[in-house]
């Protein structure tokens, strides 16, 4: 009986620390981890979500992603403005549930995840690989929930293709395309992000015998084929790192 208890407890505390967004259930949390950042996940039973940026990779190429416009809702509300408290430059929101006109965030989310291990497996992302490879425990901020300018999300709407982009050394973009040619580009501002998603790194072995990156999933889904959560370091391999 008390441990049904604690499990119940556990499970109305957690509640509090994410919300469902398009039946996907995001993380809230006081710090504000970028598209594609890669660090460590730090969450005391899920009460109290934290994550640890380490690095973010180079990306030489663009990396498509899916952009959902979502409009708020008094839980949403409620997040934003408990972030608020805490962030002088997060712009404001007015929420009246009573009105049919709500306001707007987006949902961004790693849609070319192949590409995106094609570029961590890059000679270009060897620190990164070799980070990844050493801790075995490294997740990877897959999707956020960001509140834009009304002015973004209208670009937003009348592109059709998205990509996220290195503009310059450590800096992400969205570039926004329509029929194929670039139109816009949006910047994420940390600040703006509301919520995020993490994905775990899944590796498997070439027929070299070496490690590499192969598969991103997410949550704590497990890893799928013949990709493996975890390296069997006692396996004499030659890796990508010592080449």
């Amino acid at each position: 009986m008390r441990k049904s208890f604690f499990i119940m407890l556990l499970f109305v505390f957690s509640a509090c620390q994410s919300t469902k967004i398009k039946n996907d259930r995001y993380r809230i949390s006081p710090t504000t981890p970028e598209l594609g950042s890669i660090g460590q996940s730090k969450s005391l039973f899920d009460l109290q979500n934290d994550f640890e940026v380490r690095t973010l990779p180079k990306l030489e190429n663009n990396i498509r992603v899916a952009i959902e416009v979502i409009p708020f809702n008094k839980r949403l509300d409620h997040f934003y403005k408990v972030k608020e408290k805490f962030n002088q430059n997060q712009s404001k929101v007015t929420y009246i549930d009573s009105l049919p006109s709500k306001p707007e965030l987006v949902t961004i989310r790693l849609l070319d995840v192949t590409g995106f291990i094609v570029e961590l497996n890059a000679d270009y992302n060897a620190t990164v690989s070799r980070l990844l490879f050493d801790t075995q425990n490294s997740k990877i901020i897959s999707s956020v929930a960001v509140r834009l300018t009304t002015e973004e999300i209208t670009k937003i709407r009348q592109a059709d293709t998205y990509y996220l982009t290195n503009s310059q050394e450590k800096k992400y973009i969205l570039s926004l395309y329509k029929l194929g040619k670039k139109t816009e580009i949006v910047n994420i501002i940390p600040e703006a992000i509301l919520a995020y998603r993490l994905s775990t790194f899944c590796w498997a072995v070439s027929q070299k015998g070496e490690w590499y990156i192969a598969d991103m999933v997410d949550g704590n889904k497990s890893c799928k084929g013949n990709t493996k959560s975890r390296i069997n370091k006692k396996k004499k391999t030659r890796n990508l790192f010592d080449m």
